[in-house]
């Protein structure tokens, strides 16, 4: 489906007829920022813990990108007691939510994150997230349109062989492992690592956000990071002899990176501090935030990297989504939920190149078209521009539920389809050329709050498998 018509199929549902409305009748001693929707049904209530408790996932990763690894993602849940006015309402009153990884090809993921909606029983939610991210072999296939060119190669990578066209990445990586020979007598280069550069990031987000007439939220926050970019241009290494394919000593050759740079295409190829201010509103009716069975996101924020406040870059970004949760048969069929998100963002200004593949919501941060968050038949950030439109759809159908040494698990099958594309301007946007992918999904729910997500996806570029905590949206 083209992002136009799926942003005029979403818009034009009544989102706004359902303002604070809700006059079903409710505890007298129930706090009045809490609508009605977000009471948990009964048989979700009779299975929702109290107090403290802990769940956690070894994270196995294998990943042609980023390599093979292992990792622990672990959550500590706090959910009050059952005599707590807005026990029945809440999924939890503190979460605190930790994440380590290591790959055999350098990649680290080290996070430990802090998330209080109505903090000490008021209208307020806190949120906190500090990391340290590194990654050896990050994508970069040029900004805007010119990331959206399929991929080619030549047969070894030789000068005036066959030229391969819509390739898939595995056959591009192939080929681009094979030197060039310069020459006799001459050293040989590589472009194994063209597209590739390094990245490593520390960063702390808070975020404050207060719900007004049960359904709107207001909220704010900043960030603050230290970027580092590394690239490989002229570092040895070793390639493919083109002729017996036998490993041989090489030089990498210069990088995607430095000729854009060197050409005013793109700034920020060394990294640099990038501090935000942001602020947002949303109109907000899912009935339960980590697994929604129905109910309705709408967001448009703002992200001001400011050069007062320390930032090196001075830009703006706009983002806008809609999310929506329907059961389409709630009485025959409840166990059935079509979810959706379209979204689109624009960034202007003093722009690093890096910054235009990270985008932030309500919910939280997440990679621009490519990987687990957004189109996720292509590897991870494949495409990333000025501008930026993407559009999920999720059939969530819910097979049953067991427990299993005292933990209450539901299972359910997720077919889905993603598609996105980027433009160098807002008024480009159009119906053409998207980029789609498919796949099917396994999403194991352990004591309602924490989504353990499995996915199989693919493109005309790729396969990809993912394993992790948390709804795609």
């Amino acid at each position: 489906m083209p992002l136009g018509k799926a942003i005029q199929c979403l818009v034009y549902l009544p989102i706004f007829v359902v303002l604070p409305l809700f006059a079903d009748e409710r505890s007298p001693d129930v706090p009045e920022w809490l609508g009605e929707f977000k009471k948990l049904d009964e048989k979700e209530l009779a299975n929702k813990k109290e107090g403290w408790y802990a769940t956690g996932l070894p994270l196995i990763g294998n990943d042609a990108v980023n390599g093979s690894g292992l990792g622990i993602n672990a959550n500590l849940f706090y959910n009050g007691t059952k005599n707590d006015s807005s026990f029945k309402y809440t999924p939890y009153e503190h979460l605190f939510n930790i994440g380590v990884y290591r790959s055999n090809r350098g990649t680290q993921l080290n996070y430990l994150a802090w998330d209080a909606p109505y903090f000490l029983d008021t209208a307020y939610r806190l949120r906190a997230y500090v990391g340290h991210d590194s990654s050896l072999y990050n994508q970069y296939f040029g900004v805007g349109t010119e990331s959206l060119q399929p991929l080619y190669f030549k047969d070894r990578n030789a000068d005036g062989s066959r030229i391969v066209r819509n390739a898939t990445f595995s056959d591009f990586e192939n080929a681009n492992a094979y030197a060039k020979n310069r020459g006799l007598g001459r050293e040989f280069t590589s472009t194994q690592h063209y597209h590739d550069y390094q990245f490593e990031t520390t960063y702390g987000q808070f975020a404050l956000d207060k719900t007004i007439f049960q359904v709107f939220r207001v909220w704010g926050g900043v960030e603050f990071s230290k970027n580092i970019v590394r690239r490989y241009d002229g570092r040895s290494t070793e390639a493919k002899e083109p002729l017996t394919s036998g490993k041989v000593p090489a030089i990498e050759d210069t990088s995607k990176i430095t000729e854009d740079a060197n050409s005013g295409k793109i700034i920020g190829v060394n990294g640099g501090n990038l501090n935000y201010l942001r602020a947002g509103l949303a109109y907000d009716t899912r009935d339960y935030e980590p697994d929604p069975d129905r109910g309705w996101l709408v967001e448009y924020n703002i992200n001001k990297a400011e050069k007062t406040i320390g930032s090196d870059f001075n830009y703006l970004r706009h983002f806008a989504q809609i999310k929506n949760f329907y059961q389409p048969f709630p009485k025959s069929f409840e166990e059935f939920v079509i979810a959706q998100r379209v979204a689109l963002t624009k960034i202007e200004g003093n722009v690093p190149f890096f910054e235009y593949r990270y985008l932030f919501s309500i919910d939280g941060p997440f990679g621009a078209l490519g990987g687990q968050n957004t189109l996720r038949g292509y590897r991870q950030e494949r495409f990333f521009g000025p501008v930026i439109g993407f559009y999920n759809i999720e059939l969530r159908y819910r097979l049953g539920s067991f427990s299993l040494w005292g933990q209450f698990f539901q299972v359910s099958i997720v077919p889905f389809y993603d598609v996105g594309r980027v433009w160098d301007k807002l008024r480009q946007v159009n119906a053409l050329d998207y980029k789609h992918s498919r796949g099917l999904g396994l999403r194991l729910v352990w004591d309602q709050a924490t989504v353990i997500l499995i996915d199989y996806a693919y493109s005309r570029e790729d396969q990809l498998f993912y394993v992790d905590m948390g709804h795609t949206f």
